[in-house]
């Protein structure tokens, strides 16, 4: 029986990275297909994305009609819409010039002539409310100096009922003052003159209160109080006849002829402007000088 004998075809070693003769595989490591330098740009790199105006074309191009007509009408409707804004907010700004902005005459005389109408308004209402403050305000004045005389004799205990009167009527013409419209300068100056007038008077009910609850217990402190109320009193007065007199050069230059409405400090006062302490009674110049006012 004849052996079997098998040939064997030699092979022969490679260097690493060869091919074995009758292999049809390679000993060296294969590289992935995402990674191959022929497929991804060489050198091993992923291949970039592309620019994101190619990706927005090759979007658009993959749409269908339809959906493509839908993307225009949406942009032409942004930018009508841009353009509409543009075109409301370029009306609404003035013209500039090489000065500035260009001014609109009309729109200045008719502002011009609104804050005119309104101060005069304000002018009217002011000496109408000063009017009505002296009158309310005089007969509680004339009860002070009962308390508190000026010729410099002793202060008399006031009742505390008539001082809850006098402090009530006060504070009616505060509030009064308060609701009074602000405006120009020259009209605050009246109306914040006279508000600070009447809370100076209504501290000079507080003091006598004051003074009388202590005229039996402490003299001493009762004086005192007497004093204060005294000085308080004459402030009042005084804050008064300057808003008196700028309601009388705002009378006056309005048209609205003088307007006299001081607040006397003892009842021989005349309510003109003439705060003489040691006047009694008679005329006095300011009297004489104001005789051709119109009042």
């Amino acid at each position: 029986m004849a052996q079997r004998t098998s040939a064997r075809t030699p092979t022969t070693r490679t260097p690493a990275g060869g091919a074995r003769k009758g292999s049809g595989r390679t000993d060296g490591p294969t590289t992935p297909a995402r990674f191959r330098p022929a497929d991804r740009g060489g050198a091993g790199r992923p291949e970039p994305r592309p620019p994101a105006r190619v990706r927005a074309r090759r979007w658009f191009a993959g749409l269908d009609p339809w959906r493509r007509v839908l993307v225009a009408l949406a942009a032409l409707a942004v930018v009508a819409v841009a353009v509409a804004l543009v075109v409301v907010l370029t009306r609404q700004v003035p013209a500039a010039t090489d000065e500035g902005f260009a001014v609109d005459p009309a729109r200045v005389a008719e502002l011009e002539a609104a804050e005119e109408a309104r101060d005069a308004d304000n002018l009217v209402a002011s000496i109408e409310h000063a009017r009505h403050v002296q009158a309310e305000l005089v007969p509680v004045l004339h009860g002070l100096h009962a308390v508190l005389p000026v010729d410099g004799s002793t202060a008399v205990p006031a009742d505390p009922d008539q001082v809850a009167t006098w402090r009530a009527t006060v504070d009616t013409l505060v509030a009064e003052t308060e609701s009074l419209d602000s405006g120009s300068s020259e009209h605050n100056i009246v109306r914040n003159g006279m508000l600070t007038s009447l809370e100076l008077v209504g501290d000079t009910l507080d003091a006598v209160g004051l003074a009388a609850a202590a005229d039996a217990s402490d003299p001493t402190a009762a004086a005192d109080l007497y004093a204060l109320a005294g000085e308080l009193r004459t402030r009042a007065v005084d804050t008064w006849g300057l808003a008196a007199i700028q309601l009388d050069l705002r009378s006056t230059s309005g048209g609205q002829g003088h307007v006299h409405v001081f607040l006397p400090v003892h009842p021989d006062d005349s309510l003109d402007g003439g705060m003489d302490l040691g006047h009694e009674g008679g005329s006095t110049d300011d009297e004489d000088a104001h005789e051709d006012h119109d009042h």
